[in-house]
């Protein structure tokens, strides 16, 4: 039963990312899927309920992935998040977050305030290791630099703003740009060297 429950859950995220809240019925749910209506309401009462509790499940993911980091360096655990984010950039569809907005305003604030502390925290651990192994410069105002970091993401990233076309942000070279400019501004010379070594090495797989 849980197997079936998350298996709704992940495809779900998938749709929403791809299509918007808005478009995505529970009948769309249950015929992707290949589902019955009668299976998908056995879990969720109705859409607001399946949205909650997806995006609670992309809430949880985020724990995961920092677990996946926990044996890289500094600039690694950035590269990988990148990794993370130009994945997630490439199937997101700017639509969501204009109906989470309009649609479920208390979970869309739920979400911001969410990707907020994560953001801050994640980045303020980074930075205290990074500085340990000497690849950021020890002078960093670790507060100032974390909340700058979560300004810009949610900036940048955020729909409602239209700094950046879909096409551009899927196409990658907008989040190098703002990464680049980011590791440029904390990193040692010894860092800037190994940043560049590894995202070119990162670029070349892809």
């Amino acid at each position: 039963m849980q197997d079936k429950r998350k298996y709704i859950l992940d495809n779900v995220g998938q749709m929403y990312l791809k299509y918007g809240i808005r478009s995505v019925t529970m009948d769309d749910v249950a015929r992707e899927l290949g589902l019955s209506k009668k299976t998908v309401y056995q879990f969720f009462s109705d859409k607001e309920t399946l949205v909650k509790e997806t995006l609670k499940c992309f809430m949880q993911d985020g724990f995961q992935i920092e677990k996946q980091m926990t044996d890289l360096n500094a600039i690694d655990k950035m590269l990988f998040l990148r990794s993370h984010w130009l994945k997630m950039l490439k199937t997101y569809n700017n639509n969501l977050d204009f109906d989470l907005k309009r649609m479920y305003p208390e979970i869309y604030a739920k979400l911001i305030s969410v990707k907020r502390e994560r953001i801050y925290n994640q980045t303020r651990a980074i930075l205290e290791q990074g500085i340990q192994e000497g690849f950021y410069r020890p002078d960093l105002n670790i507060d100032i630099i974390s909340k700058l970091q979560v300004g810009r993401i949610l900036l940048i990233f955020n729909a409602d703003n239209a700094i950046y076309t879909e096409d551009e942000l899927r196409g990658g070279n907008v989040l190098d740009e703002v990464l680049t400019y980011h590791m440029f501004a904390i990193c040692t010379e010894k860092g800037i060297q190994y940043y560049k070594q590894q995202l070119n090495n990162v670029q070349n797989e892809e």
